[in-house]
């Protein structure tokens, strides 16, 4: 009998979003606990795993914003055979991306009040620290391109995320195109995949997918100009680190 992959859900400083997104699809996950072996899932578990611990597959979610999280991401990556990471912010730092764009010792007087001994390193995406495979982008990813992965893998086939558009899913649903409304909206630039869901609510696209390859960023750009100024624009591709992505 073949032996199962093993898998490891692992979180650095997140909020665990990605894997709750994950979990909302109980049935496809617990299908999936046939295929392959979860030997390290702390949102299930209550005791540690040793940090030398080995896996087939690594997925990272979160940002490593401690010198802990770049310990174990650096040991997880010397022994995983395959890292991917998960999510905005382990794709493109998330929004603690924000950060970068400020003065960070002001930010950490402002928050940490004169405490010491708290880490204020900038804010990296995991492939600025260490070789990724793959990755899942999304905040939250979608969980059908998890369980895609996955099974992607399990077959011996490298996952694809297709490069399209959030526009392209925005049209195919029927939903009101915000940005000709004259909203503000990052979909033209953004990779789908996520079926639009922010759209779906009539908000326009924050960018949390990454832009998209060869995107025509400055004819979004000279759209947005028309109504909003510079200020608001920068704003708003800086939530998701959009600005540094261009």
């Amino acid at each position: 009998m073949k032996k199962k992959l093993s898998i490891g859900l692992i979180s650095l400083t997140s909020c665990e979003g990605c894997y709750f997104a994950i979990l909302e699809d109980l049935q496809q996950y617990l299908a999936m606990n046939k295929k392959v072996a979860v030997k390290n899932f702390r949102l299930f578990e209550e005791s540690e795993h040793p940090q030398n611990e080995k896996f087939d597959i690594a997925f990272v979610e979160g940002s490593p914003l401690t010198a802990q999280n770049m310990q174990s991401l650096k040991m997880i990556r010397k022994n995983s055979k395959i890292l991917i990471a998960v999510g905005s912010c382990a794709h493109i730092g998330g929004i603690y991306h924000m950060k970068n764009y400020q003065d960070k010792k002001k930010i950490f007087e402002h928050i940490y009040n004169g405490v010491s001994g708290i880490d204020n390193f900038d804010v990296q995406p995991l492939d600025e620290i260490v070789s990724v495979d793959f990755v899942l982008p999304g905040c939250p990813v979608s969980a059908s391109e998890f369980f895609t992965a996955v099974y992607s893998l399990v077959l011996g086939k490298k996952p694809k995320i297709i490069e399209r558009p959030v526009c392209y899913e925005c049209q195919i649903n029927g939903y009101e195109c915000v940005l000709q409304k004259g909203e503000k909206c990052l979909g033209p630039i953004t990779v789908a995949g996520c079926d639009a869901v922010c759209l779906k609510s009539r908000q326009g696209c924050w960018g949390c997918r990454g832009v998209l390859p060869e995107a025509e960023e400055a004819n979004l750009l000279k759209k947005l100009k028309e109504k909003f100024s510079e200020k608001e624009i920068v704003g708003l591709l800086e939530v998701f680190g959009v600005k540094e992505g261009r």
